[in-house]
């Protein structure tokens, strides 16, 4: 670039950028700069460019007076500060905080604006000097457009406070007035969304050809970063329509609740016992109908067949061993089938929970008290009596589950009342994560939008080269033992110089029935009789009697059984399933007090290729609604092969090789690089 110095124009003289990026003083109260780091968020530009640009690079310091650069420099800083902390606050859903901070920082480039209008205003005036007067006009307007929006933001935010005792009223049986509201508050979300796009628009057009590499680096992250948000917004927009399709908005959605066991395994959670049919209007619960299973299933005249391990205990296939595949999606539309084909409705959406949920909803509304029962009822004692009451079939009504039933409306109820809505939000996240609530359904959009919140409960999809268990059981005992139980896994990988992998793996089950389950059974059988069960079978029934399962192991598509320790390898049974390969087999009787090992050896169908590293994959996925399951995770090389990364990091500090051990609740990804000593 010439060194000839450009002329004066409009009183002014200005120096023509010649690629350098000047330092920045900090602010008169001693404000330092930002550090820029990689996650810095998209609202860098409002210090770095501002300040750097306008006031540095194409201004004289001599014409425009020092007092100008400093108030530019701590307007800019304090409005950057500002945003900073807005955003934070938004983070923390501290929504308050956060309007209060984008309102100062509006006022800061306010500042700012007026500042460089002097300069910006002669933009026609000067030649080369006016396509950066352009820009940095461009970059203030945008920074004015994030604090509208972050103050639009905060005031949503504070909006959607409210919304969650509409939400509850909702469930209470009550109108909350949810679809309402929620219309209310898509109409401020559209304003957000249209500033969102004029701030994008804005950015685009911003000529950045013209300006040092470090500058174009740093206005291309705020672009990336602008429509990373942009791209949440239209997520949510996207998924307006399906949430209020599942309240009933314009057509009537009705649900399939489905109450699982989990004391009584089954591949998606639990036995299904009984269901509720659910339908929701205008965001209101209009009907809701309980029914026993065995009821429904007495409705079906079609003939289907059993599959392996439900062969053991029934000649047919019912809706209530329907959930057979750990796939959810797969098991939901199984049910549906023979709801339908069992003279049941058909419906939209099935939800599926187990007792934890109850038993977490317990804790927080306290107990309950049941107009047919005189015990008060809590998360303590409430999957001890439930069982006990529906086998000993002590209810005076037509089904044995009639306490449950009672208990819904008492329990949706109390639901309203609660104050402390971040307790429910965690004890949700915590059981979706914990696969004790799944959900399916056959509209795409709303299925789409379960996926994405995680409540599939879909079985993990093969990826090449990646090693994968899952370990299913289907309890086929005939008693609630599976309460009992603990179950350890270990599971050992060896790989060998030339990549080949052979995992073993232990399952070790143990009956932990004691003296204390004893006891807590005796006084329950001393307080309200056996019903129609005998003593011996209620203590049969309700957790002594021996653990019998069908247990299925998902591995990966091609693996090859080389041996078995524990259980004869002819009766192990080799299948295909979801693209996994199974290996299956009986487990048990396992007695009260006794433990069962059994161990097997599979070869993978792919190697590892060490030129010079490659990374060792391993997911274990665990078992909706199962509980009690610990994970010993082990790899073993040869002295030619070395771990140079892991994570998670080794349980053991002094290993070589990873091991890692941690409690099975949910799904589990481990991953080793591993090389070849040079």
């Amino acid at each position: 670039m010439s060194e000839k110095k450009s002329p004066k124009k409009g009183g002014i003289r200005l120096e023509p950028m010649q690629g350098k990026f000047f330092d920045i003083r900090p602010s008169k109260k001693g404000t330092n700069p930002p550090q820029l780091g990689r996650r810095s968020d998209f609202f860098l530009f409002a210090i770095v460019t501002l300040v750097a640009f306008l006031f540095l690079s194409i201004g004289n310091a001599y014409v425009l007076g020092r007092e100008m650069i400093f108030e530019g420099q701590e307007n800019a800083y304090e409005g950057y500060e500002s945003i900073k902390l807005g955003a934070e606050s938004l983070l923390a859903k501290n929504a308050a905080a956060a309007k209060t901070h984008f309102l100062e920082a509006e006022a800061s480039f306010q500042k700012l604006s007026q500042t460089a209008e002097p300069i910006i205003s002669q933009n026609e005036q000067f030649m080369s000097e006016g396509l950066y007067l352009d820009a940095a006009n461009k970059l203030i307007e945008s920074a004015l457009e994030v604090t509208q929006i972050g103050q639009e933001l905060s005031e949503l935010m504070l909006s959607f406070n409210e919304l969650p005792q509409a939400m509850l009223a909702m469930a209470g049986g009550e109108d909350g007035g949810l679809v309402e509201a929620l219309k209310e508050r898509k109409i401020a979300f559209d304003e957000i969304l249209a500033m969102a796009a004029s701030l994008q628009r804005k950015m685009a057009t911003i000529n950045d050809d013209i300006l040092p590499e470090d500058l174009r680096r740093k206005i291309a992250s705020a672009r990336t970063q602008i429509g990373q948000m942009m791209a949440a917004l239209l997520e949510v927009d996207e998924n307006f329509d399906v949430l209020l399709s599942l309240l009933g908005d314009d057509v009537p959605h009705r649900y399939l609740l489905l109450f699982q066991n989990n004391h009584e395994l089954r591949a998606t959670g639990g036995f299904i016992g009984s269901y509720m049919i659910v339908d929701v209007n205008d965001g209101k619960i209009s009907k809701m109908e309980t029914k026993d299973v065995y009821e429904t299933d007495g409705q079906l005249h079609d003939m289907v067949d059993p599959p392996p391990g439900i062969d053991q205990v029934a000649d047919r296939l019912y809706m209530r061993d329907a959930n057979y595949s750990p796939d959810f999606p797969t098991s939901a539309q199984s049910i549906m089938w023979f709801l339908e084909h069992s003279k049941g409705p058909s419906v939209d959406t099935v939800i599926a929970i187990d007792q934890n949920v109850v038993e977490g909803l317990l804790e927080l509304t306290g107990p309950v008290v049941l107009p047919s029962f005189p015990f008060q009822i809590r998360a303590g004692n409430f999957s001890d009596i439930i069982s006990f009451y529906t086998e000993a079939k002590l209810s005076e009504s037509a089904t044995p589950k009639q306490l449950l039933f009672d208990l819904i409306p008492v329990l949706q109820k109390k639901i309203p009342d609660l104050s402390e809505t971040g307790r429910l939000i965690d004890l949700g996240k915590k059981l979706i994560k914990e696969g004790h609530v799944q959900m399916y359904s056959m509209h795409p959009g709303v299925q789409e939008l379960i996926v994405r919140i995680g409540l599939d409960g879909a079985i993990e999809k093969p990826a090449e080269k990646k090693d994968y268990l899952s370990v299913i059981t289907t309890a086929i005992g005939g008693n609630k033992s599976d309460e009992y139980m603990h179950m350890q896994l270990h599971h050992l990988s060896h790989i060998s110089e030339k990549g080949k992998i052979e995992d073993v793996l232990t399952i070790k089950k143990t009956h932990t029935w004691n003296h204390h389950a004893e006891t807590k059974l005796a006084n329950l059988i001393s307080r309200y009789g056996t019903g129609a069960l005998g003593e011996e079978s209620a203590y049969f029934i309700l957790g002594r009697g021996p653990n019998v399962d069908y247990m299925r192991v998902y591995v990966p598509k091609g693996s090859a059984l080389q041996d078995a320790s524990g259980i004869d390898l002819t009766a192990i049974e080799v299948s295909e399933d979801l693209d996994w390969t199974v290996f299956a087999f009986t487990l048990g009787p396992i007695n009260a007090g006794d433990e069962k090992e059994v161990t097997i050896r599979y070869l993978l169908p792919f190697n590892l290729s060490f030129h010079p590293e490659d990374s060792y994959q391993f997911v274990a996925e665990k078992q909706a609604g199962a509980e009690n399951i610990t994970l010993k995770k082990e790899i073993i090389l040869p002295d030619s092969l070395i771990v140079t990364n892991s994570n998670p990091i080794s349980s053991n500090a002094f290993s070589l090789i990873p091991i890692f051990e941690t409690e099975l609740n949910r799904n589990q990804t481990f991953v080793s690089d591993i090389a070849l000593v040079r």
